[in-house]
């Protein structure tokens, strides 16, 4: 995430701000840079003139600056590139620094002359870059002292604006725009004033970031609460100093609850939701462990402001790629269930060769379709789809629901069927014994979303077989309409093995994540964390019909390891990943169900 920090033409009116007490007041900004050195490149280009203090270069002006907080700093170093002919660029991970007319073309602000554009590693939580740019409109000069001003129009000293940003550089903001207000005296100050070298606070925010201690960790920068309405996103941010290395581990109280959940997944010093739900209402904290000791963060509070969800919003589309294996339990296995009381068309395909045109390798080259009903009765089977009875209409039912073209001759196939409400099973296998990735697609086919809404898709899964590195099973569905809706989503393995199913080789410990586009929007490991989710959880699958997922912990059995989660959607396109936790493989089922 990327920060914008101005320093402002505001003048102050009598020289230097004065300190009200004895106390320190630095702002940080939740940012900072990992140990090593911090490379500038220094590309602030020719001078027009000579400047005030003799300097030769617009970049020995800016390296003084880097210099002066060198002096104050340990575990990290800025180094400068003089002169660098690096490409200027946001998320270049180059920290260019120049005088220019725009900010990456957008327009300078009023009164702003410089900024600091920050972006941080999500793994890590660290500073991955910042560029600093200095507005080129204004007049420029380096000199020591008060401010020079003709005629009321201020040239500006490059080596004290360039000591402000650069303190943004490493990871301190405004002490005066803090909440609450700091009234310190420090060239970090959001106005520029008569003030050209760095001052006690400045060098105190400094040293608390990069200088090392010898004792436990200190949390210089607490998680932050906030108020998020559902499908928002929010990051819960520490940032601590001290002798590290430092380990995380962040901790959630949920509303109304007794019990502090950890979620092991979050190791670092930030922890993001990518969508806020409901059930992600109360507090949170982290602690901070070194080799000495831990540092238990201050509490924050996440609010949730709940949504209304749409009733005329529909599950559309389901599609899952997997890999089909020569075993008959590696087929891929899409079920779905048709809820009203009349029947509805559906469009069910299987693709293999239609792969190589989105880049996927080792495709099944000849898929295998049947659809059978819930008696175990063959309703259709088809295998390429131009040898289909409805091969003439599929070009205009697969472009009327939006579903990609197959080529003339093609071994995929499909399937168009009207069918009365009940449960379905659509089952892909490769004809001769064939494997490789398939794609298994189920689409709402009815012709429109008014007749589709007495008839809805009340649930789709798929099962097949997740395999190591890339051979997840990812299910891509559409949501349709004009509001929010809530779906369970469920990655089931495990309980597969149980009395009910009695299946071999299930994925043991299933991982799940919900994405829309690149963007992580939630997951879940397992479905008993947090344990105040547990009991939503149970009564959802209730309410829609699902068999109930095994809570017992075992070593042996490995039970209460399957993954879970209820998410409210805006109508949109997303993907439910599910892959082995720590690279296990095997069988699984993904569930996407439509809650009332």
């Amino acid at each position: 995430m990327s920060r914008l920090a101005s320093v402002r033409l505001a003048l102050m009116a009598a020289g230097t701000l004065v300190a009200t007490n004895a106390a320190f007041a630095y702002a940080l900004t939740g940012l900072a840079w990992g140990d090593g050195p911090i490379t500038m490149q220094l590309q602030l280009g020719p001078l027009t003139s000579a400047l005030n203090d003799g300097s030769a270069s617009w970049d020995l002006v800016a390296e003084a600056s880097l210099t002066d907080w060198n002096g104050q700093i340990t575990r990290s170093k800025f180094t400068a590139v003089r002169g660098s002919v690096a490409p200027k660029a946001r998320r270049n991970s180059l920290n260019n620094v120049f005088f220019s007319p725009d900010i990456y073309g957008s327009a300078w602000g009023s009164g702003v002359i410089g900024v600091t554009l920050s972006q941080r590693n999500t793994t890590t939580g660290l500073t991955s870059e910042n560029d600093v740019l200095f507005n080129s409109n204004l007049a420029w000069d380096s000199y020591r002292g008060a401010l020079h001003r003709t005629n009321g129009v201020t040239t500006f000293d490059l080596r004290r604006v360039a000591l402000h940003e650069f303190g943004h550089v490493l990871g301190l903001d405004h002490p005066d725009q803090a909440t609450p207000l700091q009234f310190v005296s420090a060239v970090m100050n959001a106005a520029i004033s008569n003030i050209d070298t760095l001052q006690a606070d400045d060098i105190a925010g400094a040293k608390a970031l990069y200088n090392p201690s010898s004792g436990p960790p200190t949390i210089v920068s607490q998680p932050v609460s906030q108020t998020v309405t559902v499908g928002g996103n929010y990051t819960f941010s520490v940032l601590a100093t001290g002798n590290g290395p430092f380990t995380y581990s962040w901790g959630f109280k949920a509303v109304g609850s007794n019990t502090t959940s950890t979620f092991r997944l979050a190791t670092g010093p930030s922890y993001t939701i990518g969508s806020v739900q409901n059930a992600d209402a109360g507090t949170y904290t982290v602690a901070v462990t070194n080799s000495l000791a831990t540092t238990i963060s201050s509490t924050a509070t996440l609010t949730v402001t709940p949504v209304t969800t749409s009733p005329n919003t529909l599950l559309i589309n389901l599609s899952t790629l997997g890999t089909v294996g020569a075993d008959p339990s590696q087929q891929l296995i899409a079920g779905l269930v048709i809820g009203g009381t009349t029947p509805k068309t559906v469009l069910l395909r299987a693709v293999g060769p239609g792969l190589s045109a989105f880049g996927v390798s080792g495709s099944l080259a000849a898929p295998q379709l049947a659809l059978v009903n819930s008696a175990g009765g063959i309703v259709a089977t088809a295998t390429a789809w131009g040898a289909s009875p409805d091969a003439a209409k599929f070009p205009d039912v697969f472009t009327r629901l939006g579903a990609f073209q197959f080529q003339p001759g093609s071994s995929d196939s499909a399937i168009l069927a009207t069918l009365p409400p009940g449960n379905y099973t659509a089952l892909v296998s490769g004809v001769g014994g064939a494997t490789g990735a398939a794609l298994v697609e189920a689409y709402d086919a009815d012709p429109d979303l008014a007749t589709s809404r007495t008839r809805r898709f009340a649930n789709i899964a798929t099962r097949g077989f997740v395999g190591s590195g890339a051979a997840a099973l990812t299910a891509g569905l559409v949501v349709s309409g004009t509001g929010p809706h809530t779906y369970l989503i469920r990655a089931v393995g495990i309980t597969l093995a149980g009395p009910d199913f009695k299946l071999t080789g299930v994925l043991l410990d299933p991982f799940l994540e919900l994405y829309q586009g690149e963007t992580l929007l939630r997951e879940n490991d397992d479905w008993d964390t947090p344990a105040s989710s547990q009991p939503a959880l149970r009564a959802a699958a209730t309410s829609v019909g699902a068999f109930a997922l095994r809570e017992t912990r075992d070593s042996v059995l490995r039970s209460g390891l399957d993954s879970a989660m209820i998410v409210t959607l805006q109508p949109g396109n997303y993907t439910a990943k599910v892959t082995g936790f720590q690279g296990a493989t095997g069988i699984a089922l993904v569930e996407i169900y439509e809650l009332p």
